[in-house]
């Protein structure tokens, strides 16, 4: 009982240990395995991550290159080279092909044309120049023993002959692939070694001497009918290569006929990329150019106001704000310009105004006295009415602007007053039509010209002279003439007359001479702009015309 249960207990004991030792070294084997398809998984895991990630990288920083070069970030010069080469690399690399296979196509043919002309040329003279020599050899006309003789045939000896042809067909062994040829080449080659030995036997012969009849035979049986061989196997590899060449043409043809296809299907998708591009390259670069031309053209029309339509980011976005932006500060310094321009023609019509010749003033208050104390009171009291005309013209509370009415009774005022005292040596006229006189004109238009008309016209003429002042309408201007009779001008003082007027360089003549009408072109030329014309016609000796063109503008209400 105790051997049995004993034996039971060894037997089970290590039956029960070899069980554990299994079932941990296959629990180990299992967790290793589980670990390694783990740890492998995870690698694999994670190393497809890096790559998808790597390569999301690449494909974002290339769509993004891509986005930046073509799109609206990418500086103009980047712009323009990529779609360059975008729209030339396809041509060059088509080009390229196009030459690539071109020349293939030429060495494979030229090799076949140089091979069957080599060839043809043994196949002419070789047999000729072989047999003519032999004979002549074997017959005694060439004696083959004598050094010098031998050594006078040069390229005509028979071995050298041999050597020649065998070099050339073996070198065309070496650029020929097809089997067939190949052998045809291996049969010449023989045949030659062949001929090599049959003219050992027959020079063997001739340098013992005698063997006149074997020769002739050898030379009927073997050399000839060697030669003849020869030539038959070179017909035969010209006739096997000239198959070939034609099978080179027709895979030439094919492979001509695709390429021109491809060429064709590769030339319609350049074609479609460059108008692709073109659209893309005028959005890009071309409309943008045209938004500047456009808002340069509404400048040039003085139009400040235009904007320039541009989204882009790069040079042209940058140009096209500072455009703007240019436009903005010309719009404020016009404004700025104006608004000056306005208070200094105001400040200049108060001085003006204050700065009337006080001669003018001393001369009628003078003649005033003298006309009172002469007790021609009427005469003072209609020179005392028109010099407060005069003066209230004159000042026209402030206001620039007046009716012509107002401008007539001004300069009537004025004559009036000079025509008392000169009396002896001025008339005048003045005709404007009733339909004119309500219209605007600047103040103090036509009193300056008037005065200089008496002073530098009439004063300076013996006898009486007449200052004549009229207006007409004339389609949408009104022109105003002022003439005199008096002195004239030179041509020299004309021209120098009108280049003072045209330029403006005087505002103001003598003071005692009152004012001066290069100012008076000024003021018009503030008001009206290019709109105002003026022409001046003076004679010596016969007087002086001047005339003012205004636009007619609407009717002055007070």
């Amino acid at each position: 009982m105790i051997g049995h249960g004993l034996h039971f207990h060894q037997g089970t004991g290590s039956e029960w240990i070899k069980d554990w030792l299994w079932h941990l070294q296959g629990n180990r084997n299992s967790g290793t395995k589980d670990r390694l398809r783990h740890l492998k998984g995870s690698r694999n895991s994670r190393t497809k991550d890096r790559l998808r990630h790597l390569k999301g990288s690449r494909n974002s920083r290339m769509k993004g290159w891509i986005r930046r070069s073509l799109g609206k970030r990418g500086s103009l010069r980047t712009q323009i080279l990529v779609n360059f080469w975008v729209a030339i690399l396809p041509l060059i690399l088509l080009v390229s092909g196009m030459l690539v296979n071109t020349y293939s196509i030429y060495q494979e043919y030229d090799s076949i044309v140089q091979d069957i002309t080599r060839a043809n040329q043994y196949n002419m003279t070789f047999k000729e120049d072989m047999d003519e020599t032999m004979y002549l050899i074997v017959v005694g006309s060439i004696k083959w023993n004598n050094r010098t003789e031998r050594e006078a045939l040069g390229a005509d000896n028979p071995y050298r002959q041999i050597d020649a042809a065998r070099r050339q067909f073996q070198k065309l062994k070496t650029t020929v692939k097809d089997e067939k040829i190949q052998n045809n080449l291996n049969t010449i080659l023989r045949l030659l070694d062949t001929l090599e030995k049959r003219v050992d036997d027959i020079l063997h012969n001739v340098e013992q001497g005698g063997f006149y009849d074997e020769n002739i035979y050898k030379f009927n049986t073997d050399i000839t009918i060697l030669t003849t061989l020869i030539q038959n196997a070179i017909q035969q590899y010209i006739y096997e290569e000239a198959s070939e060449m034609e099978v080179v043409r027709q895979t030439i043809a094919g492979r001509v006929t695709i390429f021109l296809r491809v060429s064709l299907v590769i030339l319609a998708l350049i074609v479609l990329m460059n108008i692709i591009l073109t659209h893309f390259l005028t959005k890009q670069i071309i409309d943008p150019i045209q938004s500047l031309y456009q808002a340069t053209e509404a400048y040039a029309r003085g139009d400040f106001t235009h904007k320039v339509e541009s989204h882009a980011t790069n040079e042209l976005g940058t140009l096209a704000e500072r455009f703007d932006r240019m436009g903005d500060e010309i719009r404020k310094l016009m404004r700025t310009n104006a608004r000056k321009e306005r208070e200094k023609e105001t400040l200049e019509m108060k001085l003006l105004t204050a700065q009337i010749n006080p001669h003018f003033l001393y001369n009628t208050l003078d003649t005033i006295v003298w006309l009172t104390e002469a007790k021609e009171n009427e005469e003072a009291i209609r020179i005392t009415n028109a010099l407060s005309e005069f003066f209230r013209v004159s000042l026209s509370n402030g206001r620039d602007i007046v009716t012509i009415e107002e401008e007539e009774r001004h300069i009537r005022s004025y004559l009036e007053i000079q025509q008392v005292r000169f009396q002896d040596v001025m008339e005048y006229e003045v005709d404007i039509p009733e339909n004119l006189k309500g219209y605007a004109i600047p103040k103090m238009t036509l009193q300056p010209i008037v005065e200089n008309a008496l002073n530098h016209g009439i004063r300076h003429k013996r006898g009486k002279g007449l200052i004549r002042v009229s207006a007409q309408l004339r389609g949408d201007h009104i022109l105003l003439t002022v003439e005199d009779t008096g002195a004239g001008m030179t041509g020299e003082q004309l021209d120098a007359y009108r280049q003072m007027l045209l330029t403006g360089e005087a505002t103001m003549e003598r003071m005692g001479h009152g004012f001066g009408v290069a100012n008076v072109v000024r003021r018009l030329k503030i008001h009206y702009g290019a709109e105002v014309d003026l022409a001046v016609y003076s004679r010596v000796d016969e007087g002086t015309r001047l005339v003012i063109s205004l636009p007619k503008k609407i009717p002055f209400v007070p």
